[in-house]
């Protein structure tokens, strides 16, 4: 005879704990909102680890034992760096050590390196984690996430209006023209706009505008295009116009978590 069934026999089991891990570009205007969008992932109930170099590891100290002191379940995981595979300096950690910007290019080439201890990391955790936010140029985060099938979301630090610009820049050719073109002053109309946008050469939207930089340009591209969806440092009462149309543009959902610097701010200053 079966036993009845009660309250207690159907309980399903509770939910594992949301784990999101964030990778963050080595640099402060990428690594900072990042921590704060750790911060506030963790005071949801969400478990936030962020991975860096040992020597933001080192300055990022203070966030990790803020959070223990809140009991906020955010940590800093520092994972092995050499720049020296690079021809680097061994304290070239992060992008404000780099003293000439010939440096940036073996800089980004020496990340690429993290990829074997961010995987190692990864697998060795109990769980899989829910979802990995990578910087839109952190390719060796997004090579984790495609072979371990895990669920990846790009971080972008700018304002969609600035990434929409960028991205159609991109895929429609803009680049192309205008570094076929010596004059400075030409304009230019960035293509698939809402609204209509002219740039010159010296104001063409992008990061990897430089000669000798397509090759990086060209990989960060194609991981973000890889992802399952964005997350960018903006709010919808701001530019939900153009949120929409870069949701269209990329075919991917767009979060919209910011101004996440406001997570910074005590409730006194917020009033």
């Amino acid at each position: 005879m079966t036993a009845p069934m009660t309250a207690e026999s159907t309980t399903q089991p509770p939910s594992p704990q949301p784990h999101f891990v964030l990778a963050p570009l080595a640099a402060h205007g990428h690594v900072i909102p990042m921590v704060d969008l750790a911060a506030l992932l963790a005071a949801h109930g969400a478990r936030a680890s962020l991975v860096t170099t040992p020597l933001n590891a080192t300055r990022l100290r203070g966030v990790a034992d803020k959070a223990a002191r809140e009991k906020l379940p955010l940590e800093i995981v520092e994972l092995p760096f050499s720049p020296a595979v690079a021809g680097l300096p061994p304290d070239y950690q992060s992008a404000d050590k780099l003293s000439e910007n010939e440096q940036f290019t073996p800089f980004v080439k020496a990340m690429r390196a993290l990829d074997a201890p961010f995987e190692a990391y990864v697998r060795a955790l109990e769980r899989r984690p829910s979802c990995i936010i990578s910087d839109w140029c952190n390719t060796w985060a997004a090579g984790v996430a495609w072979r371990l099938g895990i669920p990846r979301l790009f971080f972008h630090g700018p304002s969609c209006f600035y990434s929409l610009c960028d991205l159609n820049a991109v895929v429609h050719g803009l680049h192309e023209q205008i570094v076929a073109d010596d004059e400075q002053e030409t304009t230019y109309v960035v293509p698939r706009m809402p609204v209509r946008v002219t740039v010159t050469k010296g104001t063409a939207p992008g990061f990897f505008n430089f000669p000798g930089y397509e090759a990086l340009r060209d990989e960060a591209i194609e991981a973000m295009l890889a992802a399952d969806g964005v997350v960018v440092n903006t709010f919808l009462d701001l530019e939900a116009q153009f949120v929409a149309c870069y949701e269209a543009a990329l075919g991917k959902p767009v979060w919209t978590l910011g101004p996440l610097c406001l997570h910074n701010r005590d409730d006194e200053a917020m009033a």
